[in-house]
């Protein structure tokens, strides 16, 4: 896995950023460029160079972040590879290539998800989750709501073909339900604040403090869900529900 970078999309965002045709050849496309020159010589570290400097100019785009992801996974930093693949993966719901890598990096962390597996309903829903955005979302609950009405109006009106509007009913009603479900579950997730843990261990105490009692430890890779901050501490959860407090310092949020 962790295929090469990709070009396509970017040149888009670059013009839009840039504004010129002169600023996106000596500016960000520039940078991007030499990122793409440094990968495919091996020199990972340069890559990841450019790749960052064309981030902190502040064009957040799904490509950038993909193949930074990448340059870091060749260069070991499992951590920040696994940082940028998800922050890749917000701006590009449901990427195939980006969702591949993230897995395969995921594999390679000390500590493994112990989740129950999920049953079909669950799966369905997290794969509409993770594929559509927000945007697509809410169109299609607009469709399905317009949909809904337009049926329901010809079932009262014309009676004659009543079993055409009960199925268009029942279709843009389940339509609207599920929609409306991962939609809801996509506008609570931005209101989530998550993490990745950047050093080789963390260790999550019961307080917010170095001579609070250990709780867990925690290893590079792995994803938290802060809930509080105090000082220089996080109160984060995991996904298995354990909570705990971790220093600030060893974890960058996503």
């Amino acid at each position: 896995m962790i295929p090469g970078f990709r070009l396509f999309h970017f040149w888009f965002m670059v013009l839009l950023a840039c504004g010129s045709w002169v600023d996106a050849s000596e500016g960000l496309a520039g940078l991007y460029n030499q990122g793409n020159v440094g990968y495919r010589q091996g020199d990972y570290a340069g890559a990841i160079v450019a790749y960052e400097k064309v981030v902190g100019q502040g064009l957040q785009n799904g490509e950038v972040y993909y193949n930074l992801g990448n340059a870091y996974f060749k260069n070991e930093q499992l951590g920040l590879a696994i940082l940028s693949y998800e922050r890749a993966l917000k701006l590009r719901p449901g990427d195939e290539d980006v969702l591949a890598n993230l897995n395969f990096a995921n594999a390679h962390r000390v500590d493994k998800e112990t989740n129950d597996t999920p049953n079909f309903l669950t799966r369905v829903l997290s794969n509409l989750y993770d594929f559509w955005g927000i945007n697509a979302l809410s169109v299609f609950c607009l469709i399905c709501v317009f949909g809904l009405g337009g049926a329901l109006v010809c079932w009262m009106f014309l009676p004659t073909r009543r079993f055409i509007w009960v199925a268009l009913l029942v279709v843009f009603g389940a339509g609207l339900l599920s929609n409306g479900v991962v939609l809801a579950m996509k506008v609570h997730q931005r209101g989530v604040v998550t993490a990745i843990v950047l050093e080789g261990q963390a260790i999550g105490r019961s307080g917010p403090g170095s001579d609070f009692l250990e709780v867990f430890v925690l290893h590079e890779g792995t994803k938290v869900f802060i809930e509080r901050t105090e000082g220089r501490w996080f109160l984060v959860r995991l996904s298995n529900g354990v909570g705990g407090w971790i220093k600030r310092d060893v974890l960058e949020q996503i």
